[in-house]
């Protein structure tokens, strides 16, 4: 009987042994990287229409501004109200004369 004990004792189990791995370990979902800090979502916000300028070469200079003075801007020819932009807090208004004198010195 205190043999059986003994061997018993002396042979590792699995249990014992802990887990056994085969193959590597599994990637992180897409979900889990984002909730981990490892993928940043860029945010969106409604930019609205808030200046059109035409300049001499026919093409629209239009600025957009959206939440938290978030500023966008867009050379078209047609000018959408509103379009989905990236969330930029706080950010300078473009100078509306600068980007219309670069224009026309373009067209000349």
């Amino acid at each position: 009987m205190i043999k059986y004990l003994g061997l018993l004792i002396l042979i590792p189990t699995l249990a014992i042994a802990g887990a056994k791995t085969i193959g590597g370990k599994k990637d992180y979902t897409r979900q889990q990287k984002i909730q981990r800090g490892d993928i940043i979502e860029k945010k969106y916000t409604t930019c609205r229409i808030k200046k059109i300028v035409q300049s001499r070469s026919g093409e629209q200079a239009c600025i957009y501004e959206g939440g938290n003075k978030t500023f966008e801007l867009m050379f078209d020819n047609n000018c959408p109200k509103q379009f989905k932009c990236i969330y930029n807090p706080n950010s300078k208004e473009p100078n509306i004369d600068n980007v219309m004198d670069s224009l026309n010195s373009i067209g000349k």
